[in-house]
């Protein structure tokens, strides 16, 4: 029964500590220099939902944590959303084609999903006709940001795994809770 709990609550919790995580990057990286180091948990998350979710699952916990990000930031209306649902659809045509099963490979694909997501940005932005001044400072912070989220995504990666392994998310934790029950049924 508490499996069945904790499974049913990992979304709404990951939504949680997304929503917490937009008010902390909001707030505490605003001054000058530590707008260079500036990490996206948002585009952490929309990664591992795209690699450890389901395609609905994913999809629209992408979409509702796209939509949160939007609110709290000052981009035009629907520049997140496309931007974050690009990057979920891409990442989830990686994973049928790339075997990406260690945590540098996660970090990997995290650091050209972070300019992807910036340059897909820039070209919504070319679109609606507003990028005149956005090219500048989007390649002022390509690289930096992509190095960011690449090195900060090994450990917010390595806490998400935890994270799913406590709500029996994981299948490798559904599989050692069921390996248990069937050899407690045995009366080993």
């Amino acid at each position: 029964m508490i499996r069945i709990i904790l499974r049913t609550l990992n979304t709404p919790l990951l939504i949680f500590f997304v929503l917490v995580s937009i008010a902390i990057q909001s707030s505490l990286f605003t001054s000058w220099p530590l707008h260079y180091f500036q990490p996206d948990f948002v585009l952490l998350a929309v990664i591992w939902c795209a690699m450890r979710r389901g395609f609905l699952e994913g999809g629209v916990t992408t979409l509702i944590i796209a939509e949160m990000s939007e609110i709290h930031s000052a981009t035009p209306q629907g520049l997140n959303l496309i931007s974050h649902m690009v990057i979920f659809l891409l990442v989830r045509a990686a994973s049928r084609f790339l075997i990406i099963t260690s945590l540098s490979s996660y970090a990997t694909l995290t650091l050209v999903s972070s300019m992807v997501w910036k340059l897909t940005g820039l070209g919504v932005l070319y679109l609606l006709g507003i990028s005149a001044n956005q090219w500048k400072h989007t390649l002022t912070f390509l690289f930096i940001g992509a190095a960011v989220e690449g090195a900060f995504s090994l450990w917010v990666y390595r806490w998400l795994d935890r994270f799913d392994w406590v709500t029996f998310k994981n299948l490798r934790a559904e599989h050692a809770i069921e390996e248990e029950l069937q050899l407690d049924s045995e009366g080993f």
